[in-house]
This record gives structure tokens, sequence and C-alpha cells, in this order.
């Protein structure tokens, strides 16, 4: 008991230190999360943009992996919201040049896109810059990511036409 009471003093000081590491941590996750996301609006209905997003990625010869209806799900377990989908796609030779360089780039591959439906009614096609995988793993010089960085603006800009 007396041990404990010793360390009491010291109690506004462990907080302060806990509180400013996880400000730090927020911070930097905000920023990250605002970079390195395209969104880009469609004229078309969240299934007709994903299916001309996934016919796009077909033809271009990328494996389609799966497609996710988030709607769908959530309604699986009586909730609801707006329209989303998700596909996963991509490219094993490029991914595996990708993972090769840095392992832990796995949790970003393969590629996704995302179309959804926001609170004011419009669709959007939205995904990360592969780009800025560099930034979250050891990819410097990585000949890969420019290219499908490149290619998926043009895919997702084709399916919005």
């Amino acid at each position: 008991m007396k041990h404990i009471l010793m360390l009491i003093p010291l109690l506004p000081l462990w907080l302060f230190s806990f509180t400013s590491y996880a400000d730090s941590e927020q911070v930097a996750v905000k920023s990250v999360e605002v970079s390195d996301i395209v969104k880009k609006e469609s004229p078309y209905s969240v299934n007709e943009t994903m299916d001309k997003f996934e016919a796009i990625v077909k033809k271009k010869g990328l494996g389609i992996f799966v497609r996710v209806d988030h709607k769908k799900n959530a309604k699986t377990v009586g909730l609801d919201m707006n329209e989303a989908q998700v596909l996963i796609f991509g490219n094993p030779k490029g991914g595996t040049l990708v993972m090769k360089q840095d392992m832990a780039a796995s949790l970003d591959l393969p590629l996704r896109v995302a179309v959804y439906k926001a609170d004011d009614g419009k669709v959007y096609i939205a995904y990360h810059k592969p780009i800025g995988l560099a930034d979250h793993y050891k990819l410097e010089g990585n000949k890969v990511l420019p290219k499908v960085t490149g290619a998926l603006d043009k895919l997702s800009s084709a399916a919005i036409k």
C-alpha cells in the first residue's frame, strides 16, 4: 500500500504522457486519410458504376477476387445504410513485385475500389492512390506503383464516362 501511495503524485504526469501520445497518433492517421484517397463523382448508380468498372478491369486482363455489397451485408444484421460496393482486384505479377520489396504491403493488396452513394445522393468511385503505398512501406524506387497509379486513374475515369 505504501508503494502505491508513492505513485499517486506521478499519475498526472503519466496521464499527460498517454494523452499526448494518443493525440499525436490520431493526427498522423487523419493526415494519411486525406492525402491518398481519390474520389470521382459518377453520373451512374452505384451498381451501374461498379458493373462498368468491373467489366473494364476484366477486359484489361486483371483478376477479380471479390465484390462486396456492404448494403446487402448490413441488411443481414438488421441495419440499413447507403449503397456501397467494393471490388477487390489486381494483377499478381505486379502485386508480387511490390510485396517482395516489403511483405507488409500485403495489408493493402490486392487493390480495392469503392463505389458508394453519399448522404447528399451523389455517387462516387474512390480508391487509395497506389503510389501512396511507398510512404507507408519500404518501397523506395518501386517501378510498379507509378504505373498502377496511372492505370487506376484511367480505369476509374473510364467507368464514369
